[in-house]
């Protein structure tokens, strides 16, 4: 089904929620076997434990293409990780590349860049003839704030992983402890897609699209928040702005505005007795800002447990 059809699809889903009566049966029977069907289209699930992902991914970026390098691990039923080397290019920082994910509830995090982590979706770039701006020493946070930042990094890692796996696997991550409900049908001019809603008591919330002819994922989508850019430039001197670190903490404190996501999973092939989407892509409010094609997939691969300590 190619990506016009999936746009149809959101249409039509949207006007078959408008009339629950006929579209919306919360039916536990029915959610169980759509899941079942779809994870036996992808593949023996029942003997995965670990799993990894190198893919080269295209970000867009206030109309910049920026490539990245992207390794995700998993190993279940606790453990995930994303490493994400991003070039950026001379002068440049992009928050966001890096080491992210889980280990249990502790959280792992190597950030590039200035080494600080884009909460809320910020995203911060600073350019200049020469290099990176960099502000002043940040104030020290409490120990509440720095276990606070911990579990919200821990959340972040969680639900990444988890919108991913719903279009991998039909499943969110074990740790979500996710909940699914039949929400409906959609139909397009080339199908129609069973619609799942997912949900958790920690707030996660996405609807995953499932293809009733090929039985595999189509697409998820999600609210989340919208990226935010604050670009600097370097006035020549090597230094930072007097302002910068102001104007960094505003932007962060602000409430982030919420949009729409979709991530679409497409040219699926075979890969050691499991199904693997080899195209993907990300939208925000219908506009692409990430495109994914896979490299190389491995199923139950070794891992260095290292690796889930934030070691090389």
């Amino acid at each position: 089904m190619n990506n016009r059809a999936l746009v149809s699809i959101v249409l039509a889903a949207a006007i078959a929620f408008a009339r629950p009566i006929a579209f919306i049966a919360q039916e536990a029977g029915k959610t169980a076997q759509i899941l079942a069907e779809a994870r036996k289209a992808v593949g023996r699930l029942d003997s995965l434990k670990t799993f990894s992902v190198q893919s080269n991914v295209q970000h867009n970026v206030g109309g910049m293409q920026i490539p990245s390098e992207v390794e995700i691990l998993l190993e279940l039923p606790d453990k995930y990780l994303r490493s994400d080397v991003m070039n950026a290019g001379p002068g440049m920082i992009i928050h966001g590349g890096g080491t992210m994910g889980f280990n249990g509830n502790k959280p792992i995090q190597k950030m590039d860049g200035a080494g600080m982590p884009a909460g809320g979706g910020l995203q911060i770039r600073v350019m200049g003839p020469n290099g990176p701006v960099t502000s002043g020493p940040a104030e020290k946070p409490t120990p509440e704030e720095i276990e606070e930042r911990k579990r919200a990094m821990v959340r972040s890692s969680q639900t990444e992983a988890s919108r991913l796996m719903l279009g991998w696997f039909a499943m969110a991550h074990p740790v979500m402890k996710a909940e699914y409900s039949y929400a409906g049908e959609a139909e397009s001019a080339d199908g129609r897609a069973y619609v799942i809603d997912v949900k958790s008591t920690d707030a996660f919330a996405a609807r995953l699209f499932i293809d009733e002819e090929s039985h595999l994922p189509l697409m998820v989508t999600y609210r989340a928040p919208l990226p935010r850019i604050v670009t600097r430039t370097n006035g020549g001197d090597g230094g930072a702005p007097a302002d910068l670190e102001k104007e960094l903490k505003t932007a962060a404190a602000q409430p982030p505005e919420m949009g729409d996501y979709t991530i679409y999973f497409e040219e699926w092939r075979d890969v050691e007795g499991v199904k693997f989407p080899f195209k993907m892509r990300r939208a925000v409010s219908g506009t692409t800002n990430e495109e994914w094609t896979v490299n190389k997939v491995k199923v139950n691969p070794k891992i260095d447990p290292k690796k889930f300590n934030g070691d090389s």
